[in-house]
């Protein structure tokens, strides 16, 4: 079993990986303003391990907490980071925000309909928000074509 506590920060240049870390529902802070003395910061403190790419000891200098990733693919990105933590990649599915990294919760359907198109209200009937950013979320035909995508990269692992 993996770490399920691990906390991540990601550098700037590790945005679509963020997004791949929280869709498998893992605690992931990314920004692409955040700077790498905020990173240190939060590594320095423990709260989070940095990821980042290429030469971590030049970019972050006293940096304990970090994992510079070999590959510009960030497909190939995530299957080194699930590797490296043992991170479970389908008990968090669907659990986090992919935009801002809170937890997303079921509402119900009636709660939602004047916020999404009525052909997508009409289909389906579980709808998910952020309870941060408000985000809706609904388990459409593309929440299958990322779950295929996902097991393709992870299972080449």
């Amino acid at each position: 079993m993996g770490e399920p506590d691990v906390l991540f920060a990601a550098d700037r240049m590790l945005g679509r990986l963020a997004r791949m870390l929280r869709l498998l529902g893992y605690d992931t802070l990314y920004s692409p303003d955040i700077t790498p003395a905020q990173l240190m910061e939060l590594a320095a403190s423990g709260q989070r391990l940095i990821l980042t790419r290429g030469d971590a000891q030049k970019r972050f200098p006293r940096a304990t907490r970090i994992l510079s990733l070999r590959s510009e693919y960030p497909p190939q990105q995530l299957c080194e980071v699930v590797e490296k933590f043992h991170l479970d990649a389908r008990a968090g599915l669907w659990t986090r925000c992919t935009l801002c990294n809170a937890l997303i919760e079921k509402v119900d359907k009636s709660a939602i309909q004047p916020e999404v198109d009525p052909k997508v209200f009409r289909l389906y009937d579980a709808f998910y928000r952020c309870i941060s950013c408000g985000h809706i979320y609904w388990r459409g035909s593309h929440v299958e074509r990322i779950v295929k995508n996902l097991s393709r990269i992870l299972d080449a692992t």
